[in-house]
């Protein structure tokens, strides 16, 4: 099914500001608003004029007199957008825009602008009744261009366009629909003189499952705050093409999610396989999960390939920064290149911070650009990730990163915490030996584990029943490592920074889905090498629910797909291959 809610059709004016001249009624303009271009033509002993195109008269004909050709103020003026009026006290014409005013007196050559006097190119004078104005001296006032061919003049100008509302505008395929048949939405709303900047659907699904009329409504609002919404009835028939679970199991794209029995889930057959575990050191720092103060979080030295896993909210009252440094305690250069990397935050949300974390390092890991390599001399210290430590951790909020390093020798990685208030600009390495080390928080993990990438191995096709894949239940251990900083052994509950690895072969017209059983879900996965969120606009939240990942299509395929458990989720979860129904042709 074609869902097209993200098209939007867009006309374009050309055009720019008005020119900024002294004294000219650009002064008057701030907001930035699509400009139009004017252009009025005009002729000696003529009152006929013509506006953008269109024949007009004026209330008197440009007049020449001592060496100027004058025009009448009131028609000028209301093709400026001005409003005309009277001051019978002083005599004077009174011409208005946006805090500008301009009053006009005849017998003299002065006028004034906001009250200073300035001198026209002519003297003012009344024409039955109609001040007349220099041709000239209204040019410059208003920053136009003039430009006169023997008796023909013309002024031209660029003004604001008036800001106007957006046209909601959407259609669908059909007005009338079975229940569970799919509708397409196409959003063809415009703006024609600013942009739209935000949709919000009323009533949208992708498909309805009761007999009725139903209501969707759209509504847009463009880049100064006005809007325009529209609504359309869609008749449901009584007959039915798909059941909501059938249609949920065809149509719902992946990163979204539907209902589905929780129970039934375990009633799926479980499918067996076996783990080949690849060297891969992880270091996890997440306990403290919430710092209450400054000092050192985690620290060990290792060397080769690791995954470093950053996880922590801010319960200390102050803005906090937090740092991964890597010093060289040989006597010899070491080279170190991040390979991945994705950070996560900060936010207000554990499960947001470490979704968003997961599904960046993933991306980078399959597409990321190469990053140069780094040389620590003997007994230098770097800060890994100036990502991180740029970003300040404000009270009460979470920050997640996920980083893969490989190193040529042996390095010393420390996470910190530091008070941002106390230490401005302070160089982090001066701090670094008076900070204390924290205490753990006796729930959550931090640690070095080895095997940190495993392979499940899969000796059939699945799909062509529906089957399941189980991760983190008891047949799926904990890795096993130790606090470095207390050396004490450390088991990595909930293997949080683990990758898992599946390649299987996938029957035909199969749905793989992900299900939460251990509680709430959020992260992300690599299929086929495309990163897939589960889910993108929320989170797993119980097992009635199931993220979609991919679907096969009329073939048999090897699917790849990769997991890194995310940081605030929960194990155990299961991949799901299901068969999908028949399509209705």
């Amino acid at each position: 099914m074609k869902l097209q809610i993200q098209k939007q059709l867009t006309k374009i004016v050309l055009g720019s500001m008005l020119l900024s001249i002294p004294f000219s009624a650009a002064s008057a303009y701030g907001q930035d608003v699509a400009a139009q271009q004017n252009t009025v033509l005009l002729k000696s002993n003529s009152a006929s004029i013509e506006f953008n195109g269109r024949l007009m008269k004026a209330v008197q004909p440009v007049t020449y007199k001592q060496g100027a050709n004058f025009i009448p103020l009131r028609t000028v003026a209301d093709l400026y957008g001005y409003t005309v009026s009277y001051d019978a006290a002083t005599q004077e014409s009174v011409v208005s825009k946006k805090g500008m005013e301009l009053r006009f007196k005849a017998g003299t050559a002065r006028y004034t602008l906001n009250g200073a006097k300035r001198l026209a190119s002519g003297k003012l004078f009344t024409l039955q009744g109609s001040m007349m104005v220099p041709i000239r001296t209204w040019s410059e006032i208003t920053g136009s261009r003039l430009e006169a061919s023997g008796t023909s003049y013309s002024l031209s100008w660029k003004e604001e366009a008036k800001a106007v509302p957006p046209v909601a505008k959407f259609s669908t395929n059909k007005t009338v629909y079975k229940m569970g048949e799919p509708i397409e939405y196409s959003d063809e709303s415009y703006d024609e003189r600013g942009k739209i900047v935000k949709t919000e659907w009323t009533g949208l699904e992708r498909a309805f499952f009761r007999p009725g009329v139903v209501h969707v409504t759209l509504k847009v609002t463009n880049n100064y705050g006005l809007t325009d919404s529209l609504t359309q009835e869609i008749r449901i028939t009584e007959e039915s093409m798909y059941t909501e679970e059938e249609f949920n199991r065809l149509f719902t794209p992946p990163g979204d999610k539907m209902t589905i029995n929780g129970s039934s889930v375990l009633r799926m057959t479980k499918v067996p396989y076996t783990i080949e575990s690849r060297p891969m050191q992880l270091i996890r720092s997440n306990s403290p999960e919430y710092f209450l103060e400054e000092g050192i979080a985690y620290q060990d030295s290792v060397s080769g390939k690791l995954r470093i896993n950053i996880h922590n909210g801010n319960r200390s009252g102050k803005t906090l920064t937090i740092y991964l440094i890597a010093t060289n305690r040989k006597s010899y250069p070491v080279t170190y290149n991040i390979e991945a990397f994705g950070k996560g935050g900060p936010t207000d949300y554990v499960s947001t911070s470490g979704k968003n974390a997961v599904a960046r390092f993933l991306e980078d890991t399959a597409h990321g650009k190469p990053r140069d390599q780094v040389v620590l001399q003997p007994g230098e210290s770097v800060i890994v990730l100036p990502e991180v430590s740029d970003t300040p951790l404000k009270p009460n909020l979470i920050m997640t990163s996920y980083t893969e390093i490989q190193t040529s020798d042996e390095l010393q990685f420390t996470v910190a915490a530091v008070d941002a208030e106390a230490h401005p600009g302070q160089n982090i390495f001066g701090i670094l030996p008076e900070l204390k080390q924290l205490d753990r928080d006796g729930r959550h993990v931090r640690g070095t584990f080895q095997d940190a990438d495993r392979s499940l191995i899969v000796n059939e096709a699945l799909g062509y029943e529906e089957q399941r894949i189980s991760i983190g239940d008891l047949d799926d251990s904990f890795l096993q490592g130790e606090d470095k900083l207390l050396g004490i052994p450390e088991s990595n509950k909930g293997n949080t920074g683990v990758r898992y690895n599946v390649r299987v072969k996938v029957a035909p017209h199969t749905l793989i889905g992900l299900n939460a059983r251990g509680g709430h879900y959020a992260g992300a996965l690599l299929v086929n090498d495309r990163v897939v969120q589960a889910v993108e606009k929320s989170i797993l939240k119980n097992p009635d629910e199931l993220g979609i990942l991919y679907r096969t299509g009329d073939k048999e395929e090897t699917v790849d797909l990769a997991l890194i458990v995310a940081s605030g989720s929960n194990l155990p979860i299961n991949l799901v291959f299901v068969p999908m129904p028949q399509t209705v042709q």
